[in-house]
């Protein structure tokens, strides 16, 4: 409950003053005007007070049932560690609640020049970083560089296009590219310090795990696999803002304990709560929480590996295929199998649309025909294929079990309950489905670390993913062939399945460099057409990104992009 707040207001104004009109006689008599008494206002009047006034100090308390394994945004991979490293992470310009663009370091969004191939940014001035040096165009160069860089995680789209980046003063970022690029405002959506560490040594640095950077807050304290607490930076530049003195991100061992705690009170909000979590919230939580929810773009989806899942395919599956999940048929019949209407009524409670596009929210929004819940199908297509049905109703093939494994984050009870209907629904067509489910860290891993994703030793995996606003990023980093990971390109990419086609490569490319709106988006609506004819992904329900919270939590604003829980974190603030 928010407290009671009194508002007193005292005026005195004292006037002794006869009638002019008609004064009282005097008790003598006379006729006389008695004297004014002047009065001077009280010295301990209180000025009004706002009620709805932020106020400063307090430590928020966020929960998450996932953990980062690291806080640089050039190798970054998860969802959780692009919220948390938006703490102390900002960029060039951002996506507002709103969904649109706006400057955040520089000072107003770039200007282009007529033929598109020079974008220039003005910095804000005055601005420095977490350990007081400056924010100059130098900052803006070694992102750069570091996006480029052979052990970066992150999308070279756009940057790999910059022909040189140059600064005129240390306000001014001049970009030449070599070819237009559209979606020139999602470069240097976030900045990292140019004294971070030399860049071939990236993977090592100190920054890693003990970052600094423009934002509100800095990281004062890491305890693995408990809490995160970060603390106000003391140089950021909006005057008596952050309102907090701490924000803890408290690792939890699932959403379900994230739940009963915001009930208590014991966190004020927790991150990444699903669509079917809602009911729970408003049952048991009680009136003191809500929540916020935005359209994100995103699906929850399968990732079908093409190569072969012992980690040994190269770049090019064709050469050493997955022994199931290469042949088209197969991988039919899993969606076939897979009644994605009934996994978003049962599990959701309606309150999401089933996945069937890549692309399914925001200006390049490229709706396709929902997928076909057809079981008969999928045993033909099975029978096509040479897998005929064994004794206990799996299907073989040379001496083959029809068996594939299912990895994805455990402490997820929505990912943990559709897996379960998964295998459940694939077992009535004759194809087996095991779970075996790990720390979102192990999971998330990179192939440094000999991750599943990158090594590609899975047969499928289950997570969120898709486009932020402009969908050029996500398209390159996870349908290009040039971005499936590998040793010899340092495991750069998202390209899990290993999939390749040609057309798709050329669409995403022209795509980028053609100016027109709408002649992108019917590029971008051909690549979404033939991912859904490839399948190197199903697609199984467009997620919401909701955040719980108390009421005493202000000011939580959610973005639409991969900022998601933290933007604008310089706002919140609590009753206390």
């Amino acid at each position: 409950m928010k407290p009671s707040h009194s508002l007193l207001i005292i005026a005195i104004l004292v006037v002794l003053t006869a009638c002019s009109s008609s004064p009282s006689p005097s008790p003598s008599g006379s006729s006389q005007t008695m004297p004014t008494t002047a009065v001077t206002q009280p010295t301990d009047v209180q000025p009004a007070v706002d009620p709805n006034a932020p106020k400063q100090g307090g430590t928020l308390i966020f929960g998450t049932p996932q953990e980062p394994a690291i806080l640089n945004t050039l190798l970054t991979t998860s969802s959780i560690e692009d919220a948390v490293t938006s703490l102390f992470v900002e960029g060039l310009v951002q996506v507002n609640d709103k969904g649109e663009y706006v400057p955040v370091l520089a000072e107003e969004l770039p200007t282009v020049s007529e033929d598109g191939l020079v974008v220039t940014w003005k910095l804000r001035k005055g601005v420095r970083f977490s350990n007081g040096l400056e924010f100059t165009c130098e900052d803006v160069k070694f992102t750069m560089e570091g996006a480029l860089s052979d052990l970066s995680q992150v999308s070279t789209s756009g940057y790999s296009s910059i022909e040189t980046l140059e600064c005129p003063d240390p306000y001014t970022v001049v970009a030449t590219f070599s070819e237009v690029y559209a979606p020139y405002l999602r470069l240097f959506a976030y900045i990292v310090p140019h004294d971070a560490g030399p860049l071939d040594q990236m993977e090592t640095w100190a920054y890693n795990q003990k970052p600094w950077g423009t934002g509100p807050f800095i990281l004062e304290e890491w305890v693995a696999g408990d809490h995160l607490t970060f603390v106000r930076n003391p140089y950021y530049r909006e005057e008596g803002k952050p309102y907090l003195d701490k924000v803890i991100i408290r690792v939890l061992p699932s959403r379900e304990v994230g739940i009963q705690l915001l009930g208590t009170g014991e966190i004020h909000a927790l991150w990444d709560i699903t669509e079917a979590d809602l009911a729970t919230i408003e049952q048991s939580a009680g009136q003191n929480v809500t929540y916020k929810a935005t359209v994100t773009g995103e699906n929850e989806l399968l990732v079908l590996n093409f190569g072969n899942n012992d980690g040994s395919a190269p770049a090019d599956p064709a050469t050493n295929p997955h022994p199931i999940l290469y042949d088209l048929r197969v991988r039919q019949a899993i969606q076939y199998a897979i009644n994605k209407q009934m996994i978003a009524d049962t599990l959701l409670y309606g309150k999401v649309k089933p996945g069937s596009t890549v692309l399914p929210a925001g200006p390049f929004a490229c709706p396709q025909p929902a997928s076909e819940y057809n079981p008969e199908r999928a045993k033909a297509l099975l029978e096509e294929a040479g897998w005929q049905v064994g004794a206990d109703g799996i299907r073989e093939k040379d001496g083959m079990r029809l068996s594939l494994k299912i990895n994805s984050t455990s402490g997820n009870l929505l990912r943990e309950q559709t897996e379960q209907v998964l295998a459940e629904m694939l077992k009535q067509v004759g194809i087996e489905l095991t779970i075996e489910n790990m720390p979102s860290d192990v999971f998330f891993a990179g192939g440094e670390s000999d991750g599943i994703r990158d090594t590609g030793k899975f047969d499928i995996i289950l997570y969120t993913t898709g486009p932020g606003l402009d969908p050029d990023s996500h398209l390159f980093s996870n349908y290009s062939s040039a971005r499936i990971p590998t040793a010899e390109n340092d495991w750069a990419g998202a390209n899990f399945s290993r999939y390749i086609n040609p057309d798709v490569d050329a669409w995403i490319d022209e795509a980028a460099i053609v100016m027109d709106q709408d002649v992108r988006k019917e590029l971008y609506c051909k690549v979404a057409t033939q991912i859904n004819q490839d399948l190197p992904r199903i697609f199984l329900y467009e997620r919401l990104s909701i955040t719980a919270h108390r009421q005493e939590f202000h000011n939580l604003t959610i973005s639409p992009s991969f900022v998601d829980f933290a933007w604008a974190a310089q706002d919140w603030w609590l009753d206390q």
